[in-house]
């Protein structure tokens, strides 16, 4: 196929996939290149904010540890424990009421829980929530109702209120104690501090004053929650630097938002006297792992995030994009397929903390207890690149992922790509261009040579052939004008050679012609013998030619004389055959119709026997055995008489 092509035509292609086959294997080692050294950067850069987060979060809950320690060893807390046992078990005998009024107080609590908590409680509950509360006759209903029910304080402001002013010694106690714990709790950040009595599970102490206030974590209706697990693990230790840390998990009192607890013993001396119990904070955590949300300033750019995930694969901080984009976000989750109820709850709390489940390719390596980095869809099912480890925090199996999109991680890499592409298009134009140009200069010249050859072949040769280049095709050129004044030399000396061929062809044609015209004159040698009497001998072959030639001489001799007689004498022709006796008939006739009478005179006994035989019609044919016999003929059919000679 290839053979068949036009040279300029073959050089383009050329000239075309070099310059496609080294633009393509050039662009697309470049995009290979960029891309890995673009994936390498971000693995790098992930795994450097992954590090920072997990030291991070890790020392932070090494902190808390050292927090709850010294906190539960220090004197003040230790008396406040003591304290608050005293006034809790109190509080039946200083504030003694009426049953009727009694009653009412219960009724009062029954009521709060109806109208402030279940409600809030319902909307962040997947099920129908049945409390299994009902405020006992006692010292545990008395509290909850000075400093839940008829505490003054809005919800969440409950912790505002030092003293009940039920005159109680427990209020006294804590107007005392509880402006100190709460400093401790604002300036660290807790979601609450409770002090637990370790022999009874009775909460005597907790900042907020939730519904879990004066219940007992053994006997109450939260004995099966978190709290209580770590409460129990405190309770019975017999090391005062014992310390207990529960993950995340859904916590009633809290509004079903997610709760983690850690505890520690509080020891006077070698006596146990409670338990003291940190409510973890979402928000530090929170504030940690989001980098208080600025997260393009540790280098995760629009769309990273570094996030916690349990072993439970949920996730135990807030996610950027409920944040940052929440309409997204949902309608991310949701094409996901996480089950709407949890979407719900998502909604209702604002927070995915303990809700959003995250079971990647990633967490369950991390959770295996694996170390990496690796490219897989996230919880959104958006593609993301991925640096994760197991966190080293006490009692829980916690990973950290550092994550960032794809679609971002690469964007330079794309948009690169598209510089690519654009460069491609531009050069491939421009070496099409110069493929052209350089076809042009090398084909136009063999093309103005082919135009010269042509007309050289049609013998044309004053062709002006171009002897200016320098290059190949200039040689060949100038081997063309070489080979043109060679063929004008030729055709110059061969024309001379024509032309004296051609005088010498003239002159033999001129001899010929004579001598051809003296030979038919001796093939057809007719006189006159006497006046009107014509012969005419004729010798060796008679052909139609040569009959036609001998009627010709005949017919014009008798035009010419008028001779009324004429001898044709054939004693020279060898053989007569059926088209020579026809021929000689024609004769005969023809000069008979011009006044000749013909008298065929040679017929030979051969020859006679031969017309015999071939049964030739000589009835009209006058004949003679000799000429003399034929003059005697003639003479005698003109009136006249021959003699001997005395």
């Amino acid at each position: 196929m290839l053979k068949n092509l036009r040279i300029g035509t073959k050089l383009i292609l050329a000239f075309s996939f070099v310059a496609i086959l080294t633009v393509l294997v050039s662009s697309l080692l470049s995009y290979i290149t960029a891309r890995r050294a673009l994936e390498h950067e971000s693995f790098s850069r992930l795994t450097a904010v992954r590090e920072m987060k997990a030291n991070q979060i890790e020392d932070y809950f090494q902190q808390i540890e050292r927090q709850i320690l010294t906190f539960s060893e220090d004197r003040m807390i230790v008396q406040a424990m003591k304290a608050f046992k005293v006034a809790f078990s109190a509080v039946d005998r200083e504030l003694e009421f009426p049953p009727a009024e009694l009653e009412g107080i219960a009724r009062t609590v029954e009521s709060y829980y109806e109208q402030e908590f279940l409600p809030r409680l319902r909307r962040n509950s997947a099920d129908e929530v049945t409390i299994d509360y009902r405020p006992p006759l006692g010292s545990k209903t008395k509290l909850q109702y000075y400093y839940l029910a008829a505490n003054p304080n809005e919800v969440g402001s409950k912790h505002l209120l030092d003293n009940a002013g039920d005159g109680s010694r427990y209020s006294r106690v804590h107007e005392l104690y509880h402006p100190i714990i709460r400093s401790y709790l604002e300036k660290f950040g807790y979601y609450d501090i409770f002090l637990v009595d370790h022999e009874t599970g009775d909460i005597l102490y907790t900042v907020f004053k939730e519904v879990d206030f004066a219940t007992s974590l053994l006997t109450g209706p939260y004995r099966g929650t978190n709290f209580a697990s770590a409460f129990r693990a405190a309770r019975g230790a017999t090391d005062k630097d014992y310390v207990r840390l529960v993950d995340f998990a859904p916590y009633a009192p809290s509004y079903n938002a997610p709760a983690a607890f850690i505890a520690s013993p509080i020891f006077d001396g070698e006596e146990q006297v409670g338990v003291m119990v940190f409510q973890m904070p979402i928000d530090r955590i929170n504030d940690i792992m989001t980098s208080r949300q600025e997260w393009s300033k540790v280098g995760l750019g629009q769309s990273g995030e570094t996030y916690i995930v349990g072993e439970d694969y949920l996730l135990r901080n807030q996610s950027r994009f409920l944040i940052e984009d929440s309409t997204n976000y949902f309608r991310a989750i949701r094409d996901a397929g996480l089950p709407p109820d949890t979407i719900d709850r998502i909604r209702n709390l604002g927070s995915a903390v303990g809700l959003q489940r995250v079971r990647t390719e990633g967490t369950e390596a991390a959770l295996l207890g694996e170390t990496g980095t690796r490219i897989f869809p996230d919880y959104r099912n958006v593609p993301v690149l991925s640096s994760f480890k197991p966190l080293a925090i006490r009692d829980v199996n916690w990973v950290i992922m550092s994550e960032i999109d794809v679609a971002e991680a690469f964007a330079f890499v794309r948009s690169l790509g598209r510089t690519i592409l654009i460069t491609s298009v531009i050069l491939l134009a421009l070496v099409a261009a110069i493929a052209v140009f350089f076809s042009r200069s090398i084909t136009s010249p063999l093309a103005s040579l082919t135009a010269h050859a042509t007309e050289l072949a049609k013998g044309n040769m004053e062709v002006d052939i171009d002897l200016a280049r320098r290059d190949e095709i200039g040689t060949l050129a100038s081997s063309f004008e070489v080979m043109r004044q060679s063929v004008k030399q030729l055709l110059a000396e061969q024309e001379e050679n024509n032309r004296t061929l051609e005088a010498r062809v003239a002159e033999r044609t001129e001899t010929i012609t004579a001598q051809t015209e003296a030979i038919m004159q001796m093939a057809t040698p007719i006189t006159q013998i006497w006046g009107g009497v014509l012969l005419l001998p004729v010798v060796g072959m008679i052909d139609t030619g040569r009959a036609q030639d001998i009627m010709d001489a005949v017919l014009d001799k008798v035009l010419e004389t008028r001779a009324p007689l004429c001898i044709l004498d054939i004693s020279g022709v060898a053989v007569v055959d059926t088209a020579v006796a026809n021929h000689l008939i024609k004769i005969t006739k023809a000069a008979h119709l011009m006044g000749c009478e013909t008298i065929i005179s040679g017929m030979s006994p051969a020859i006679t026997q031969t017309v015999i035989d071939l049964g030739i019609d000589v009835e009209e044919i006058k004949t003679a055995a000799a000429m003399g016999d034929a003059l005697a003929v003639a003479f005698k059919t003109l009136g006249m008489e021959i003699r001997d000679a005395v």
